[in-house]
Order: C-alpha cells, then sequence, then structure tokens
C-alpha cells in the first residue's frame, strides 16, 4: 500500500503548526483557568483565610502591646483586607455567572452570586471539604460546558449583563456590607463554639480526676 494513500492531502509542517497551534491555545487556556480556579477556591474555602504572624506579640512580656496588635490585626484582616477579597470573589462569581446564565438580569446574577460566596463561607466554619467543593462547582461548571458547546456562551450578551453593573451600585455596597457582617457573625459563632467544646472538655476531664 503506498503511503500516499493513508496521507491523500499530503503532510505538511505549515499545515501542522496551524493545527496544533489551536491546540497550544487551548491547554494554555485552561491551564492557566484551572490554576486559577484551584488557588480561588482554596483561599476562599478556608476558614482563616488571612494567616498573619503574631509570634512575636504573643511573647511580648507587655501585656497591652500583647492586646493592642491582636486588635489591630483583627481590624485590618477583617476590617479592611476581608471586604477587598470579598468584593473580589463577587466580581469573580458575578462574572462567571453572566457568562454561564443565559436571560437572567444582573440583579438575579448579583443574588445568586452573593448566595453561593455566602455558603462558602458559611459551610468553611463547618467543614473545610465541603466548602472547597461548593467553591470550585460554578469555575469548573463553566470550564466544562465551554468544553461540550463553546457556543452556549454569547460573549456579547454576557458583557451587556455585566455593563448593567453601574445602576447596581447600592446593591453591590450592600452585598458587600452583607458578607463582612456574615463573616463576623460567623467567626463569633465559631469562638463560643469552641468556648463550650473546651469547658466541656474540661469539665469531663476533671470529673475523670475525681474518680
Amino acid at each position: 500500500m503506498d503511503i500516499n494513500d493513508l496521507f491523500s492531502m499530503g503532510l505538511s509542517f505549515d499545515d501542522a503548526l496551524d493545527l496544533l497551534s489551536d491546540v497550544a491555545v487551548y491547554v494554555l487556556g485552561m491551564t492557566v483557568y484551572a490554576i486559577f480556579v484551584f488557588k480561588f477556591y482554596r483561599f476562599l474555602a478556608r476558614q482563616d483565610m488571612f494567616e498573619l504572624d503574631m509570634s512575636r506579640y504573643e511573647q511580648s512580656r507587655v501585656k497591652w502591646l500583647r492586646k493592642s496588635m491582636q486588635v489591630i490585626f483583627y481590624i485590618i484582616k477583617y476590617i479592611i483586607v476581608f471586604p477587598v477579597f470579598a468584593f473580589f470573589w463577587f466580581g469573580v462569581l458575578t462574572t462567571i455567572l453572566a457568562f454561564l446564565s443565559k436571560g437572567q438580569s444582573f440583579s438575579e446574577t448579583l443574588l445568586v452570586a452573593l448566595a453561593t460566596v455566602s455558603a462558602i463561607r458559611v459551610t468553611a466554619y463547618y467543614d473545610e471539604d465541603l466548602s472547597r467543593d461548593l467553591a470550585k462547582i460554578l469555575p469548573f461548571a463553566v470550564l466544562a460546558v465551554f468544553l461540550i458547546d463553546a457556543s452556549f456562551f454569547s460573549i456579547g450578551e454576557s458583557l451587556d449583563i455585566l455593563q448593567e453593573a453601574e445602576g447596581y451600585t447600592e446593591n453591590i455596597v450592600y452585598y458587600m456590607g452583607f458578607l463582612v457582617l456574615l463573616e463576623f457573625a460567623l467567626r463569633i459563632i465559631n469562638a463560643i463554639v469552641t468556648f463550650i467544646s473546651r469547658l466541656g472538655q474540661k469539665v469531663a476531664d476533671l470529673g475523670d480526676a475525681e474518680e
């Protein structure tokens, strides 16, 4: 059998380069997106997202310095840094939902994004594995839909939805305030539960010691 029968169009380096350049674009795009989602959902799903090193202050003999630095770091983490990251997560999920959903208004997209971020933060205090699973659903769903049917996405329609953000600035501010308050409430509840758990353990240990 003549080899030309197998390659009726003939082998060409230029044709191979044109064909494989599309593959390279897909590989690069999927890799970058997957790495971003991987870093994104693991960070978002952590219970303690901001690990600041306070060991030098905790070992200080000056009690007021220890207390002051703890308060300052807490304010920095949850009054300044957390809202910035919350806005970023909220923006990312809103963008993802704008590309994933069709025929949905921007207000509905905002609501679903807020509910998703809030649920991720709540479940992070229950079980971080569950929170991670929840955090990666939407981003990887977009990738799955794109791989199965790229025509599903309408960039123009999605951008039109995102352009409506200017008319919902008040809603966005309210939602950001809700996320900050939710985080404070979760930390307070977690502190109370931890305190009760430790107190119960101490009582149980005292009971065992008396026996």
